[in-house]
């Protein structure tokens, strides 16, 4: 689950929590049975590692093979901030002993710490000899869960609890598995006992009260966020949700609008209250909203694609179709294939260093459908204008293309848009038309199919696909709204 601006730690568990492991590796470690290993001991003790690197290496002439004074070599090297020298110590006091319980430990904490690759394969060998070892199943837990785990997660979370609901971070992480897997009551309990130990953690807070909602006890989520001292923007925009699933409007209207007030950069509120709008025919409602959110998010495309469904539900036909094409300009993905974002994105300031890539390829292969449609439209966002050389040559490249592709769903509104931007109305339905065949919820395909529906008076048609328009927009809205409140950390 995630709460609006929560910054977590990559590997969830606080440094001073999965120090405990450390702990008990140096308290397994034996006692020093030379002077010159008390003094390594001492070192390490007293944070001087370049001193006990020495030692340890000087105690290492006379005993090459004592896993000890490999380990504690290797928690020196790590104090120094040396984490690939210090793994190769830890190893080497592993060959000598695989089950050296230190050295597991020791590597599986600093690998664990550092983010590198090697601590699952560490922490699985420790847990084969300590199956219960707490701060092993936790970074264990956290690691499940970053691999979208879960079934794997639990069972470490569930033995090493106590840690677990001592972090933030990893008690809303077992939280979230406990949701994954339909173990939403659980889930309650686990936060709900993390809350009461940090009861300012808005994180946990929030995190409760989704908990919460996905177990169907929303008045309980509605208790939860109101007991809080001092809400946030995040909190409203749930506690609106909420209400306006309980029947509730006016509540959620409110809310909405504090939480815009209180965090105007976060596009979510915008979009909550167009949505909460819409569904109460307050379209001119959702209108000034959206508006209002544009003035501080000038690009962010969900804001024009739903403001173009509210035009369109007051019939404003050609303020609809612009806003639905600032959308589909500012996010196109989806509308072509992933090595046309590659070329677009890397090129994006440099479009003659782009033509003259695409032109290179086509002199191999002339009849390529992709690089013809990445050739059309870069020269359309180019401004090519009808009667202009750059125009005729787009409209080539995207009739090569279809030559090529007929069923291209790039291609067929690459060569609407042309027929369109030349004022052949009739001529460019036929390809939007075979694009809606190919695909009905395509955005572009429906955004023009708008335009060019109502120009030519066929008002029916243009209801209909302004109807899909909202359909379409509404529920990615709500989806991507949804899956905002109750996603997974991270």
């Amino acid at each position: 689950m995630a709460h609006a601006g929560k910054t977590v730690n990559k590997c969830g568990l606080k440094p001073a929590c999965i120090s405990v492991l450390m702990a008990g590796a140096l308290s397994l470690a034996g006692i020093a049975q030379s002077p010159a290993d008390s003094s390594l001991l001492a070192a390490i003790g007293a944070g001087h590692y370049d001193e006990a690197v020495k030692l340890a290496d000087a105690s290492l002439q006379t005993s090459p093979r004592n896993p000890w004074l490999w380990t504690m070599r290797g928690v020196a090297l790590d104090g120094m901030g040396n984490s690939a020298e210090s793994l190769k110590s830890l190893d080497k006091a592993l060959a000598l002993d695989p089950k050296y319980v230190p050295a597991l430990k020791a590597a599986s904490q600093f690998s664990y710490r550092r983010h590198n690759a090697r601590a699952s394969e560490y922490l699985n060998r420790l847990l084969a000899i300590r199956p219960d070892e707490p701060a092993a199943n936790a970074m264990a837990g956290v690691l499940d869960f970053e691999a979208h785990n879960c079934a794997r997660a639990i069972p470490h979370f569930e033995k090493s609890a106590q840690l677990v609901l001592n972090d933030e971070t990893s008690a809303t992480e077992y939280a979230a598995c406990l949701v994954d897997e339909h173990r939403s009551a659980e889930s309650v309990s686990i936060l709900d006992q993390a809350l009461r130990l940090r009861p300012s953690s808005h994180n946990l807070r929030y995190d409760l009260a989704v908990s919460q909602v996905e177990s169907g006890h929303s008045a309980d989520a509605l208790s939860t966020l109101q007991a809080s001292d001092d809400i946030d923007s995040g909190m409203l925009n749930l506690r609106a949700s909420i209400e306006s699933t309980a029947g509730n409007p006016a509540a959620a209207f409110a809310d909405l609008g504090r939480a815009a007030d209180m965090s105007p950069l976060e596009e979510r509120n915008y979009l909550d209250m167009a949505l909460l709008c819409l569904d109460h025919d307050q379209d001119q409602r959702a209108v000034n909203s959206l508006t209002l959110g544009i003035s501080h998010l000038p690009k962010a495309a969900a804001l024009y694609a739903v403001r173009g469904i509210a035009y369109a539900q007051m019939s404003k036909y050609e303020e609809s179709a612009q806003d639905f094409a600032q959308a589909t300009e500012l996010d196109p993905q989806g509308s072509f294939g992933k090595a046309a974002h590659t070329v677009l994105d890397m090129e994006t300031n440099k479009p003659e260093v782009a033509k003259q890539s695409l032109l290179k390829q086509l002199e191999k292969d002339p009849n390529d459908p992709e690089a013809n449609t990445l050739l059309a439209d870069l020269l359309l966002h180019e401004n090519a204008a009808p009667s202009t050389p750059e125009f005729a040559q787009a409209k080539a490249a995207v009739t090569r293309a279809l030559n090529g592709r007929p069923d291209s769903i790039d291609a067929l509104n690459l060569r609407g848009r042309i027929e369109y931007d030349d004022d052949h109305l009739v001529d460019a339905l036929p390809y939007l038309e075979r694009a809606y065949k190919v695909d009905p919820q395509n955005h572009a395909t429906l955004n023009q199919l708008l335009l060019i529906y109502r120009k030519l008076g066929r008002k029916e048609d243009a209801v209909r696909v302004a109807d899909q328009l909202k359909s379409s927009f509404v529920k990615e809205a709500r989806q991507n709204q949804d899956e905002f409140r109750t996603a997974p950390a991270h």
